[in-house]
């Protein structure tokens, strides 16, 4: 047995910028070999937009489109797929980290192995048909269905996605399987804007269908799952796009106290503040850890003197966004063209630590010198008992 942790950056990252995400710092500090002597093996997917491509024009035209409206995301959900393919075996452990669009990619790669299994690498050649199968929305390519089962067991023999698949299997005299389980999915604000923004209705409406296909939605072939959110980023071009089925599965899942394996919570800052990839980083370090504790309590191991290094950096106090000198941007300044706050959390529970210890905290000793009380908050802000009182704001 080995684990395989694949980590997907966002849009526009890479690992060779200068501050790294919060996907590049924790796919380093990834272990190779355990303490157990199991193989770690890592793989790293850059983010859409990082302009892929030969020549200035035709990598200038991956920035602005892969970066504007998702371009290169089905592609980066195949290679994070044919790279699994490769690799894996059964019995091994899946691991799937993103940020951003990044974050949109990981749970797409989720959904298609929910959908077409982990082919054996004999059939390498027919990954087109697992992506074919998972743009269909027709009845018998849904995951249950006896034609999937079919197409499973031509194509992945070895290894079946549910009970109700080994049950199939069983009933044809098949026994030569193993159960396949994702072991951990960790993300940072995913962003579901894919195409046209949809505020742009009637643009949406004919320009994104080819996007309508992927499946982020959490299913139980996820062991454990945990989504970091934004509570201060306002662009209406970044919507983040939520596991609205959290609850219902921590209830079906054996669990003690609050020590549930699906968890959603929303974190001080933006987008960036969150995901990392800029120089400021007590936010988003923080955010990084709550994934990495989740990841490490399934199994996989990483770095303690990393973590440790990325722990002794946390700060709820510092800037809201994660740049300290924020540079000219043609696109920065369109996305910010219309801005509103997110809905936030529902329960007070869904506020990470590090949101409630800001709100708590003294106007005085925070970046802004104003209280902490973003409009993000409002349903839950009653229960959060500030140090001292402010106004939420406009």
């Amino acid at each position: 047995m080995k684990r395989i942790a694949i980590f997907c950056d966002g849009t526009w990252n890479r690992s060779d910028a200068p501050n790294p995400t919060n996907v590049v710092k924790l796919a380093q500090a990834a272990q190779r070999t355990s303490s157990d002597g199991h193989k770690q093996v890592v793989f790293y997917h850059r983010g859409v937009g990082t302009g892929a491509g030969l020549g200035r024009v035709s990598k200038k035209v991956d920035q602005w489109f892969g970066g504007a409206f998702g371009a290169g995301l089905t592609e980066n959900v195949q290679d994070a797929y044919r790279a699994l393919v490769f690799a894996y075996e059964p019995g091994d452990e899946i691991y799937l980290f993103g940020f951003s669009r990044g974050a949109y990619t990981a749970r797409s790669l989720a959904g298609l192995i929910r959908a077409s299994s982990i082919f054996d690498v004999d059939h390498v050649g027919a990954i087109p048909e697992a992506l074919t199968r998972y743009r269909s929305r027709d009845e018998d390519t849904k995951p249950d269905s006896e034609a999937s089962f079919e197409f499973r067991a031509k194509y992945a023999p070895s290894v079946v996605t549910s009970e109700k698949e080994a049950d199939w299997r069983r009933e044809r005299g098949r026994t030569d399987f193993q159960q396949l389980r994702i072991t951990y999915v960790g993300v940072w604000d995913t962003v579901g804007a894919l195409g046209v923004p949809q505020h742009l209705s009637a643009l949406a409406k004919v320009f994104n269908k080819k996007f309508d296909f992927h499946d982020t939605s959490l299913s139980r072939s996820v062991a454990a799952a945990r989504h970091a959110v934004a509570l201060d980023e306002r662009r209406v071009t970044f919507p983040p796009a939520l596991w609205g089925n959290v609850a219902k599965l921590n209830a079906e899942a054996p669990s003690e106290g609050d020590d549930v394996p699906y968890r959603q919570e929303w974190f001080p800052g933006d987008h960036g503040s969150v995901g990392g990839g800029g120089d400021v980083v007590g936010l988003s370090n923080a955010a990084l850890l709550w994934i990495a504790e989740g990841a490490a309590t399934q199994g996989l191991e990483f770095d303690v003197h990393a973590l440790n290094a990325f722990e002794t950096e946390c700060d709820h106090r510092v800037s809201l966004r994660n740049v300290s000198e924020p540079g000219f941007s043609v696109m920065d300044k369109l996305t910010r063209l219309k801005l509103e706050d997110r809905d936030g959390p529902e329960e007070p529970q869904r506020a990470a630590h590090s949101t409630v210890a800001r709100y708590r905290e003294p106007a005085q000793n925070l970046y802004e010198r104003v209280p902490y009380r973003p409009g993000s908050l409002a349903r839950v802000e009653a229960s959060l008992t500030p140090a001292e009182g402010g106004t939420r704001r406009a």
